[in-house]
């Protein structure tokens, strides 16, 4: 019995080793030149007309999105950063109908992630006297 026990522990043993033994790479907090990276995600929900084309309203629905990271970037500025650079952007568009009985209409939904790297202001590491 115990002998079973100890040859199934070897085996999981053996067959966890590859994994274990990989190079684990972990994202550093900050870079090497003292930037960090800041992500930040969003939403847009905008009404679908019927009378419109589909894809053009799609995008405007992009457009809205994009012109929303592009201001992303002076708003860290404003805020937390010394410098900012958008580093990617990644987007999905879907579109949906909640027409319920004739409410609520069809909508198009962009979602998004924008990553920055952002150097800092040297302000925000000091405390108050």
């Amino acid at each position: 019995m115990y002998f079973k026990i100890a040859i199934a522990a070897a085996a999981l043993v053996c067959a966890a080793a590859p994994a274990l033994a990989q190079d684990q790479y972990v994202r550093p907090l900050r870079g090497d030149d003292g930037s960090a990276r800041i992500q930040s995600s969003f939403t847009l929900t905008l009404p679908v007309k019927d009378d419109e084309d589909a894809a053009a309203q799609q995008q405007a629905a992009l457009r809205s999105f994009y012109k929303v990271a592009a201001g992303s970037c002076a708003m860290v500025i404003e805020t937390v950063a010394d410098t900012c650079e958008i580093a990617g952007i990644t987007t999905n568009v879907n579109g949906r109908t909640r027409n319920i009985d004739g409410y609520g209409g069809s909508q198009i939904m962009v979602t998004g992630q924008i990553t920055m790297k952002v150097r800092f202001k040297a302000s925000l590491g000091k405390t108050a006297p």
